[in-house]
C-alpha cells in the first residue's frame, strides 16, 4: 500500500527558506562578481575595439567606472571567462598581464581591491573566489600583493603581476608578457615599455584614467598621433549611471571651477603651461574671421621633438579684447613647413599686418 503524507509548510519555515535563498544568491554574486558584471555603454565601448585595436585609453571623470570596466577585462583575460556579450579581445589559453599604478599604496586600494577585494574579503572583487589560486605578498607595504594567480577556466593558471609607476621605467623592462593594464596616468616612458613588453603577440594595452595633468606626452598621443592601432573612449559623469541627477550635480558643484571638466568629463585639466584657472568653455568663442583694421601680433617657439609652435593673437580695442586667432603646432617638420603654414595666416587676414616675436626655446 503506497501512502502519500503531506507535510504542512509553515510560514514562519517559507520565509526562513527565501532568506536563506536570498543569502545563497547574495554570497554567490558578491563571490564571483564577474558572472554579474553590469555595464554601461560607454564601458561596452571601451571594450569592444581590443579586438581591433592594440592601445585604448578609457578618458573619464572621478568614480564613474573607469577602473572597475579596466579591472573586469583584466580578470576575463586571466581566468578565460568571457560573457556571451563580450565582443572584445580573447584569449584562449592562461596569459600572462600586469595590472600597474601610481604607487604601491594607490595600487592596493584600487587595481588590487577591484581584482581581489579589500584585504579581509579576498574573493570579492572581479577575480572570482573560486578562480583565485594563490596570492603572492609584495615587500614593504602592508596588505599589498606582488602577484596573482589564476585558475583559467580550461587549465592551468595566469599570472598577474603588480606594478608601479614609482618604480621606475627599469623595473618595467625585461618580461613578455600577452597585456597590460595601466590604471591612472603614466609617465610616456613606462607607457613606451608597456608596449615592449607586448611587441611579440600584438597584445593589447589598455589605459583608465581622468587626465589631471593636462596635455601630456600620453594623452597627446591618443587625441593627437592618429593610428589605426589606437582608441579613446571618452566618459562622463552623465554617462554614469548608478547617479542620481541630483547626485550628479551635487559632485559637479562641489569641484573647483577649473577642475570640474576635467572631473565630471574626463577632459584634460588646464595644465601648468595656462594662466587663467578657468574652463576653456568660458572664455572659447565660435571661429569667424576680424576686421583687417585690427591690431594683430605673432609669437613662436622653435622646436624639433619638442614640437614648433606659432600663435596670432587679434586686438579689440573698442573693447579691450585680446582673440587667439590663429594657432600652428607641428613637430619634427623643416622651417619651410613652418613658414608655408604662417605665410597663409596673412593671406587669410586680408592684408592686416602681422609682426611675429619669436620666444627662446
Amino acid at each position: 500500500m503506497n501512502l502519500n503524507f503531506s507535510l504542512p509548510i509553515s510560514e514562519h519555515s517559507s520565509e526562513a527558506m527565501l532568506q536563506a535563498l536570498t543569502a545563497e544568491k547574495n554570497r554567490r554574486s558578491i563571490e564571483d562578481r564577474l558572472r554579474y558584471y553590469k555595464l554601461y555603454p560607454k564601458q561596452l565601448e571601451f571594450h569592444a575595439p581590443g579586438a581591433k585595436h592594440r592601445e585604448r585609453l578609457l578618458m573619464a571623470g572621478n568614480q564613474i567606472g573607469k577602473t572597475l570596466a579596466g579591472g573586469f577585462e583584466a580578470a576575463m583575460h586571466a581566468t578565460g571567462r568571457y560573457p556571451d556579450w563580450w565582443k572584445g579581445r580573447r584569449f584562449d589559453r592562461p596569459t600572462v598581464g600586469w595590472a600597474c599604478g601610481v604607487s604601491g599604496e594607490v595600487v592596493r586600494d584600487t587595481v588590487q581591491r577591484v581584482l581581489v577585494g579589500r584585504s579581509g574579503a579576498i574573493g570579492t572583487g572581479a577575480i572570482p573566489k573560486n578562480a583565485i589560486g594563490e596570492l603572492v605578498t609584495a615587500r614593504g607595504i602592508a596588505d599589498l600583493l606582488d602577484t596573482i594567480k589564476v585558475n583559467y577556466i580550461s587549465g592551468g593558471q595566469s599570472i598577474i603581476g603588480l606594478k608601479i609607476y614609482l618604480s621606475g621605467r627599469e623595473k618595467f623592462q625585461g618580461e613578455t608578457l600577452d597585456w597590460i593594464w595601466l590604471d591612472e596616468e603614466c609617465p610616456m616612458d613606462i607607457y613606451t615599455e608597456a608596449l615592449t613588453r607586448t611587441n611579440i603577440g600584438g597584445g593589447p594595452v589598455w589605459m583608465t584614467f581622468t587626465p589631471l595633468m593636462g596635455m601630456s606626452d600620453v594623452v597627446r598621443r591618443f587625441l593627437q598621433e592618429k593610428s589605426p592601432d589606437r582608441v579613446v573612449i571618452g566618459m562622463t559623469i552623465e554617462e554614469a549611471l548608478h547617479y542620481t541627477a541630483e547626485e550628479r550635480q551635487k559632485i559637479i558643484d562641489s569641484y573647483p571651477p577649473h577642475e570640474r571638466e576635467c572631473r565630471t568629463k574626463g577632459i584634460p585639466v588646464l595644465g601648468s603651461g595656462r594662466i587663467f584657472p578657468i574652463e576653456e568653455s568660458k572664455i572659447a568663442c565660435e571661429h569667424r574671421e576680424f576686421p583687417s583694421h585690427w591690431p594683430r601680433i605673432g609669437g613662436m617657439d622653435f622646436g624639433w621633438d619638442h614640437p614648433f609652435a606659432a600663435v596670432e593673437l587679434v586686438h579689440d580695442r573698442d573693447t579691450d579684447t585680446v582673440y587667439v586667432a590663429r594657432c600652428h603646432r607641428l613637430k619634427e617638420a623643416s622651417p619651410i613647413e613652418h613658414a608655408a603654414a604662417i605665410r597663409s595666416w596673412e593671406e587669410i587676414s586680408a592684408g592686416g599686418g602681422l609682426e611675429m616675436a619669436s620666444g627662446k626655446h
